[in-house]
């Protein structure tokens, strides 16, 4: 039987407000990186400390965390909130912050903000080292289906049989099979070219889309040869796997064409 093991800890950076007498001794030769995720809200613990290695109390003091990318730039500048231990605070990186960017190592710094807006930085190691390293990790939480785009239509001559003539997509999935996510909506951008057509969209329950896979038929509507771009918003069901498109021209020598349309969720 395998085992894992979970463990609860607070994400603690150790950092200095005073090193005027600072002993060789103590120095830290380096500050440890810090782990944050991507799809969650990550609060981080400063254990503040001065030239005796003693939590110092700041509690009366305004700190700020600037969280910079890797060019530099500004991400994010988090309130540091004191707590009822001397010496000890928290600050919260939210997710809506660093779910924009690709994983990559942050930098923060930490600092005081003076009354009169002035800044002093308190040193992440006892070698005057402001700067200390976030390692922002994206692999940790669950990504939907990326946007996709339906190119190719294949054309259907059934007059013989059902008297039916029209163009359809390839399916695409707009749900993992079994997946438990609440799809709520997709949107569908629409780009043609001088089409006049009858457009419909569909989905599918189905588990595997083929040639036998019975279609729903969200709405149909009309793209006039004057179209260029359209948006089209839907509720889908939760079990909703599959989603193509189908259109029929009004003139079967027409030459209008759908020349793409963009699935987002």
């Amino acid at each position: 039987m395998q085992k894992i093991s979970s463990y609860l800890y607070s994400n603690r950076i150790a950092i200095n407000l005073d090193l005027a007498s600072s002993p060789v001794e103590w120095r830290i030769v380096y500050q440890r990186k810090v782990k944050i995720y991507k799809g969650y809200d990550n609060i981080i613990s400063l254990d503040i400390k001065n030239s005796d290695q003693k939590r110092i109390d700041v509690s009366n003091l305004t700190l700020k965390c600037l969280i910079m990318d890797h060019l530099g730039e500004e991400v994010y500048t988090a309130d540091v909130e004191h707590s009822d231990t001397p010496g000890l605070a928290t600050f919260n990186i939210p997710s809506l912050a660093v779910d924009p960017l690709t994983p990559q190592f942050l930098r923060y710094a930490v600092y005081v903000l003076n009354d009169d807006t002035t800044r002093n930085v308190i040193y992440g190691d006892t070698q005057y080292g402001v700067t200390g390293f976030i390692d922002l990790i994206g692999d940790a939480t669950i990504t939907g289906i990326p946007q996709q785009v339906i190119k190719t239509f294949n054309y259907l001559d059934d007059t013989a049989v059902n008297n039916l003539r029209y163009y359809y997509s390839d399916a695409v999935v707009i749900k993992i099979p079994n997946e438990n996510v609440n799809l709520g909506s997709i949107s569908l951008e629409f780009f043609t070219n001088l089409i006049d057509a009858d457009v419909t969209v569909q989905t599918s329950t189905a588990g595997v889309a083929s040639t036998t896979t019975k279609w729903t038929d969200l709405e149909t509507f009309v793209v006039a040869n004057t179209t260029t771009t359209l948006t089209k918003n839907y509720t889908v069901d939760n079990d909703t796997v599959w989603l193509r498109i189908k259109y029929k021209l009004h003139q079967t020598n027409h030459t209008g064409t759908i020349d793409k349309i963009i699935v987002r969720q």
